[in-house]
């Protein structure tokens, strides 16, 4: 007897282009030969721009203040199975929804919902309440980490709770752009250490932090210099500081990319400050891993039980004179940090493949659907 091909809606904001998307994205793509998977998007954007690049089967749906009405008609016509819901956008637009729909729900939980919305005092009062409206309306959660899940326990989540681990096609990710343009675009020479920052420009990322810490580490040594890939609000701050610490020779903000590998494989290191993570690892770290890059991240969640010292360097984000001291440290050891950037491919090559990631999703729908 054939058995049926589970059909998942993930419904999520069209201009997700970060690790949430990206999540999805990687969902998508890799997750054919186990089960349909559908990208619903709240409006378009770069998600949804970059869905339909891949060929991946994907739906624009209206922009509302409660959901799209054809979405109901969508699931229905569509026979899909679960609708999984990724994001703020996509956790309110089901609290109108739930009592409508009548197949499984279950919300990925990407982030730390209590600080989504730093970024903005008005928003963070408005949003974050919302948020968690949004998120309290479903009986079912995937977290993308151990600390995720330990914060929907705090806040008295009372749903189910499952957990996956971010996921990463190591042989998949192509460099379209090469070190050597990349390197002269930006006028760094084969001489500078090279670090590399892909994140938006959040307070939860802590980049003021970074470039701080840089600032000391450009006046002790020559030839170092930091790139940042990514845009958001905190983009004037951080302009306005590289420009009081004499840094703009030195500190280059590369703006939002879609292929952001491109740059890591340009630089001799990346690096995260971040207060906090919501994928263990993220994906950032992912990425380097697959062009053998070595990794700073921050000493947050669970890095220290997945890595250890031979594969990555740990910085606490709230210390500046820890972040510059692992800068540094890994300054003075260049010469051999290509090998961490070798072992820390392996440990996620075997740990993160996205063929564990795309299981993991599996078995968790199979066990809704069917274990309900």
């Amino acid at each position: 007897m054939e058995v049926a091909v589970i059909r998942v809606l993930q419904i999520i904001s069209g201009n997700d282009v970060g690790g949430g998307g990206n999540h999805v994205l990687n969902l998508s793509l890799y997750s054919k030969s186990m089960f349909h998977s559908i990208i619903g998007t709240l409006g378009g954007g770069g998600l949804y721009e970059k869905s339909r690049k891949l060929n991946i089967d994907t739906i624009k749906f209206k922009k509302s203040l409660t959901y799209d009405r054809y979405m109901l008609e969508y699931i229905k016509k569509n026979q899909i199975d679960i609708v999984n819901f990724h994001g703020a956008k996509a956790f309110f637009t089901h609290y109108f929804l739930k009592d409508k729909v009548k197949i499984p729900t279950v919300a990925t939980v990407h982030s730390d919902f209590r600080k989504d919305f730093l970024n903005n005092s008005i928003k963070y009062r408005l949003f974050t309440p919302l948020s968690k409206k949004g998120l309290k309306s479903f009986d079912r959660y995937i977290c993308v980490s151990d600390y995720i899940k330990s914060i929907l326990e705090e806040e008295d989540f009372t749903g189910r709770k499952f957990r996956v681990s971010n996921g990463i096609d190591v042989n998949g990710l192509t460099v379209k752009e090469n070190r050597e343009n990349i390197r002269k675009k930006y006028d760094i020479s084969e001489k500078d250490f090279l670090y590399v920052n892909v994140a938006r420009m959040h307070p939860v990322k802590n980049q003021m932090s970074l470039i701080q810490a840089f600032g000391i580490i450009r006046d002790e040594v020559e030839n170092v210099k930091l790139i940042i890939v990514g845009d958001g609000s905190e983009e004037l701050k951080l302009r306005n500081l590289i420009v009081d610490l004499a840094l703009q020779n030195d500190v280059i903000l590369a703006g939002y990319r879609k292929n952001a590998v491109d740059y890591i494989n340009a630089g001799d290191i990346g690096v995260l400050t971040s207060f906090s993570e919501g994928g263990a690892p993220p994906i950032a770290l992912l990425e380097s891993a697959a062009v053998k890059k070595p990794f700073i991240a921050p000493d947050i969640g669970e890095m220290k039980k997945i890595f250890n010292e031979d594969s990555i360097f740990l910085i606490n984000p709230n210390s500046v004179e820890d972040i510059v001291n692992k800068m540094k440290l890994a300054y003075d050891k260049r010469k051999y940090i290509p090998q961490m950037g070798n072992r820390l491919y392996d440990v996620c090559a075997e740990k993160f493949s996205v063929g564990n990631f795309c299981r993991q999703y599996n078995h968790i729908y199979q066990e809704i659907i069917y274990h309900k």
